[in-house]
């Protein structure tokens, strides 16, 4: 399985790193993330920006 992205985490892990990682990584692919905090917790949301191909996005 072809690896897109890697990133090393610290613990504990910081939302705000982890989007930025994943909008950075998949961006090109009609994927982008989004985080609120809601009270002690966060809530992570995928928005689809454009239906994927399934090609190579640098095509």
């Amino acid at each position: 399985m072809p690896e897109i992205a890697r990133t090393e985490l610290g613990d504990p892990i910081e939302p705000h790193v982890l989007v930025t990682f994943l909008n950075r990584a998949l961006k090109r692919r009609g994927l982008i993330f989004g985080i609120a905090r809601q009270g002690d917790q966060f809530l992570l949301t995928v928005y689809e920006t454009e239906p994927w191909s399934g090609g190579d996005p640098d095509d």
